[in-house]
């Protein structure tokens, strides 16, 4: 399970989804988030770090948690 936290031009939001549907990436600094699927593929989110307030990621095999802020 991963939460992430951003700014929308509606205001904040806080959007769960697993883990495995979540991961930064470094060489465009945006935080990639899977949105659901359309005609059988994958969609992603592409959420700029300067938006997000925090990351919270919880890992499947040992149940720690990792929080990724500012």
């Amino acid at each position: 399970m991963a939460v992430i936290k951003y700014e929308t031009p509606d205001g904040p939001v806080e959007y769960s989804v697993a883990s495995s549907d979540i991961s930064y990436e470094d060489d465009t600094d945006h935080w990639r988030v899977k949105a659901g699927e359309e005609d059988g593929r994958d969609v992603y989110e592409l959420i700029p770090r300067e938006r997000v307030f925090s990351v919270k990621v919880v890992g499947k095999q040992t149940g720690t948690s990792v929080t990724r802020t500012k």
